[in-house]
């Protein structure tokens, strides 16, 4: 049972990633999304509406609880945290591509809520799995880092997170496929 709940959402996150970054990549372009230009255009504005004075205590559901982008093991807790609660906005503002934070790139992070929020109301009954999530011992390499060898608890979070690297860019780290 365990090993399919890994496999299911290691899958269901993958696709979730791979969407997003499509759809940034959309999104960036010139005829991205109309009207959508000001909405969560900064690290910070993505992420103090949906966490702000969350102590992470759960009342019934998961919660994403508060960002942490000071270590690799911080930004990847606080992303899963925010998939498994459903919380697109925040997982957006905490992902990378091509070197950049999605939040730093024109429309791409209402592109990215608006295209990731449907597939994660699909992944939200699996948060009751990641309750306490803590990862430890990502292995940086610079400004980047990869989570093949963490020790996670639960620890079936460490299969999940294995196939995902962290980029950090302006002091911050962010969760990203490569």
């Amino acid at each position: 049972m365990n090993k399919l709940l890994t496999g299911a959402l290691a899958l269901a996150l993958s696709v979730s990633l791979a969407a997003c970054s499509k759809s940034v990549d959309q999104g960036s372009t010139p005829s991205g999304a109309a009207g959508s230009t000001s909405s969560a255009t900064t690290p910070t504005d993505t992420m103090s509406s949906a966490t702000t004075d969350d102590t992470g205590s759960s009342t019934g559901g998961a919660t994403a609880g508060p960002v942490d982008q000071t270590t690799p093991e911080g930004v990847m807790t606080s992303w899963l945290s925010a998939m498994v609660a459903g919380d697109g906005n925040t997982v957006c503002g905490l992902m990378a591509t091509n070197g950049k934070a999605i939040s730093s790139i024109p429309n791409a992070a209402a592109a990215c809520g608006k295209t990731i929020t449907p597939m994660l109301d699909q992944i939200k009954e699996l948060g009751a799995a990641f309750k306490g999530l803590k990862i430890s011992g990502a292995t940086v390499n610079g400004n980047q880092a990869t989570f093949e060898s963490v020790t996670t608890e639960p620890a079936l979070a460490a299969d999940v997170v294995a196939s995902f690297k962290a980029v950090k860019i302006g002091g911050k780290w962010y969760v990203t496929q490569g």
